[in-house]
C-alpha cells in the first residue's frame, strides 16, 4: 500500500483557492465589464446547486441523455501480478467522452438563467460534440470555435457538431491552437452580454467557472466510489490525463481527503519545443482570467508548440490541479508523446478498444504503475474519450 497521502484543505475564498501551501490560484482577472456577469453566474450556480429540483433534473438527463453511469471495467483478473487495474470508461457515454456532466450542468444553468444560446471552444472536438448534442436536446443554439488546423484534422467531429445543428467557427492562423479558440469564444460571449452563456470545456478561466466544472464533473469520481464499494474495493491510486483538466478534477476531487494517490499524466514533447505540460513546466501567471500555472518564459510570453495530443494546445492548468500540485496532493507523471501512439496500437489489438491519444498515454502509465504495486492495491485509470476519430491520424503517423 502507499504511504499516507496528504489531504487538500484548500477551499474557494472570494474566487481563489486558499489553504495550507496554496498560493491563491484562481480569481477573476477580467475586464470590469465582465465582473457583474460573473457575479450573476456565481449567484445562479449557488442557487441551482442548493435546489433539489435542479439536482433531480441534472440526474435525470445524466441517465437519459449522457448514458451514465459510465462502466468501470477491470483489465485482467486475479491471476496477474501487481495491482488490480480498473478503467473508468468515459469513452462509452453518449458523446464518446468525459465532457458530458459539465456540459449538461452548464446548459441547464443557462436555461435557468433565461439564456437561449451557448458558445464554447474545442480542441479535439470532444467538448464541441458534447455541447452540440446537449444543446440540441435542450433547445439551445450552440456556436463552437475551433482552430482552423483542428477543423481540417478532425473532420468527423466537425461533421457530428454540424449534424446536431451547431455553428462551427474556424479560428484562422497556421499557429492557432485551443487557447486561440478559447479567446475567440470568450470575445463572442463578452459581445453578446446576457444573451449568451459561455460553456467552459475544462476547469479553467475566471471564477466561478473552475468551481462549476468541478462540481458537475465530480460525478465521475462519485461513480467510481460507488462502483468500487459494490466490489468491496478501495482505490489506492487514481490516474488521469491532462485533457483540459475536467476528467482529472472530476475523478480526483471526491477522493482528496482520503488516502488515495492522484496521478496526472502530461505529455513530454520530443520535438525540442517546450511541452504543453503546465503542471510539470508551468510558472505562476494569469491566462483567460485566472491565476494559475502557465507554460511561459521569464517575460510572461506563452511557450509550447503544437501538441501531438489532439486535446492539447492549452498552456495553463486549472487552478485546482495547480493548487493540488503545489500542496503535494497530486503527482505529475511526464510520459513521452510517442508512447501514446504505441499504446493506442497495443490497446486496440490486445483489448479491442479504440481510445484517445490522451487516454492511451494515461493507460500506458497506469499499466506500468500497476505492474509494480502490491497485489491488494487498486488502480483506477480514466479513459477520457474514444479514439475512432484518431485512428486515421494514428495510422498515418
Amino acid at each position: 500500500m502507499l504511504a499516507s497521502s496528504p489531504t487538500s484543505s484548500a477551499s474557494w475564498v472570494r474566487g481563489r483557492l486558499r489553504g495550507p501551501g496554496a498560493p491563491g490560484f484562481g480569481g477573476q482577472f477580467v475586464a470590469p465589464v465582465l465582473l457583474p456577469v460573473l457575479d450573476r453566474l456565481e449567484a445562479a450556480f449557488n442557487d441551482a446547486r442548493a435546489d433539489p429540483a435542479f439536482a433531480g433534473l441534472f440526474a435525470r438527463y445524466l441517465v437519459d441523455h449522457i448514458g451514465r453511469p459510465s462502466p468501470l471495467t477491470r483489465m485482467g483478473d486475479d491471476s496477474r501480478n501487481g495491482a488490480a487495474l480498473f478503467l473508468k470508461r468515459e469513452d462509452l457515454t453518449n458523446s464518446g467522452g468525459s465532457f458530458g456532466p459539465s456540459v449538461l450542468g452548464q446548459c441547464l444553468l443557462a436555461l435557468r438563467m433565461g439564456v437561449s444560446s451557448v458558445v464554447a471552444d474545442t480542441g479535439s472536438g470532444d467538448h464541441g460534440v458534447a455541447l452540440a448534442s446537449v444543446a440540441a436536446r435542450l433547445g439551445l443554439r450552440a456556436t463552437i470555435y475551433m482552430a482552423e488546423s483542428a477543423v481540417a484534422r478532425q473532420r468527423s467531429m466537425v461533421a457530428r457538431m454540424l449534424a446536431f445543428g451547431a455553428d462551427v467557427v474556424p479560428v484562422a492562423g497556421e499557429d492557432a491552437l485551443l487557447y486561440h479558440a478559447m479567446s475567440q469564444a470568450i470575445q463572442h460571449w463578452m459581445a453578446a452580454g446576457d444573451q449568451c452563456f459561455y460553456v467552459a470545456g475544462g476547469p479553467v478561466g475566471p471564477h466561478p467557472y473552475p468551481a462549476i466544472v468541478e462540481h458537475f464533473q465530480g460525478v465521475i469520481g462519485c461513480e467510481v466510489r460507488q462502483q468500487l464499494d459494490g466490489l468491496e474495493r478501495k482505490p489506492t491510486s487514481l490516474v488521469a490525463s491532462m485533457d483540459g483538466g475536467g476528467t482529472a478534477v472530476g475523478l480526483f476531487a471526491p477522493f482528496l481527503d482520503e488516502d488515495v494517490e492522484c496521478v496526472l499524466v502530461e505529455p513530454e514533447s520530443e520535438t525540442g519545443q517546450p511541452s504543453m505540460a503546465p503542471l510539470a513546466h508551468g510558472r505562476p501567471g494569469v491566462l483567460h482570467g485566472a491565476y494559475t500555472l502557465i507554460v511561459q518564459d521569464d517575460d510572461g510570453q506563452l511557450l509550447g508548440g503544437r501538441s501531438g495530443m489532439p486535446g492539447g494546445g492549452y498552456p495553463a492548468a486549472s487552478p485546482q490541479l495547480a493548487t493540488w500540485k503545489w500542496q503535494d496532493r497530486l503527482t505529475v507523471a511526464l510520459v513521452p508523446e510517442r508512447r501514446a501512439q504505441e499504446a493506442m496500437r497495443t490497446i486496440a489489438t490486445s483489448l479491442g478498444m479504440l481510445v484517445s491519444p490522451e487516454a492511451a498515454l494515461a493507460l500506458s502509465h497506469a499499466m506500468e504503475k500497476a505492474a509494480h504495486m502490491d497485489t491488494g492495491d487498486v488502480v483506477v485509470c480514466a479513459i477520457n474519450a474514444e479514439g475512432m476519430k484518431d485512428v486515421g491520424l494514428e495510422m498515418a503517423s
